[in-house]
C-alpha cells in the first residue's frame, strides 16, 4: 500500500530553502541520522544528477536549494526522479516510541481504549469515537510532553529539522 504522503513530501523537499552554497561531494557529506532521510538518498542523488543544486543540513539530510534553482528546473527534475521516491519510507523507531508513550499517557488520563500506533505504519487506527471524544484535546496537550521525556538520552527531540 502506498502512502499518500509521498507526493507532498517531494514537493515539500523541493520547496525547502537551504542555507546557500553548493552541496558537498557525497564522500564528505555527513551520513543521515534518520532512516527516513537515508531512504530518500536515491531521490536526492537523482535530483543532483538532473542538475539541481542541493544543500546539506547539519543532520546529514539533503535539501533542494530553491534560491539556486529555477522553478522550471525543479519541476523537470521532480518529473525525472519521480520513480526514486520511496513507496513506503521506513518507520522512524524513535518517533514510534514517543507516540506509544503519548498513547499510554492518554489511557492513564481517562481514555482506556485509546490505541497504540500501528507498529508497521506508525499511524493510529481511525476511530470517530476517539477523534471526536470530548476532553481528548486537553489530555493530548497534557500528554505531549511525555513524548519529549521518552526521547531523553537519545539526542535531539527534533529529527530532520
Amino acid at each position: 500500500m502506498r502512502r499518500p504522503l509521498a507526493a507532498p513530501l517531494i514537493l515539500a523537499a523541493l520547496a525547502l530553502t537551504g542555507c546557500g552554497g553548493d552541496a558537498e561531494p557525497a564522500a564528505s557529506r555527513p551520513v543521515p541520522t534518520s532512516s527516513i532521510e537515508a531512504a530518500y538518498d536515491p531521490l536526492y542523488d537523482c535530483l543532483a544528477e538532473q542538475g539541481l543544486k542541493l544543500v546539506d543540513t547539519e543532520g546529514g539530510a539533503r535539501r533542494v536549494d530553491k534560491d539556486a534553482n529555477t522553478v522550471e528546473a525543479q519541476l523537470a527534475a521532480e518529473k525525472a526522479c519521480k520513480s526514486r521516491i520511496p513507496a513506503e519510507p521506513p518507520l522512524d523507531q524513535a518517533q514510534l516510541k514517543k507516540d506509544k508513550a503519548v498513547s499510554e499517557c492518554v489511557r492513564r488520563n481517562g481514555f482506556p481504549d485509546y490505541p497504540d500506533p500501528d507498529p508497521k505504519t506508525g499511524r493510529l487506527p481511525e476511530s470517530k469515537e476517539v477523534k471526536y471524544a470530548p476532553g481528548l484535546p486537553e489530555i493530548l496537550r497534557k500528554c505531549l510532553p511525555v513524548a519529549a521525556e521518552a526521547q531523553e538520552g537519545q539526542g535531539s527531540a527534533v529529527e530532520g529539522g
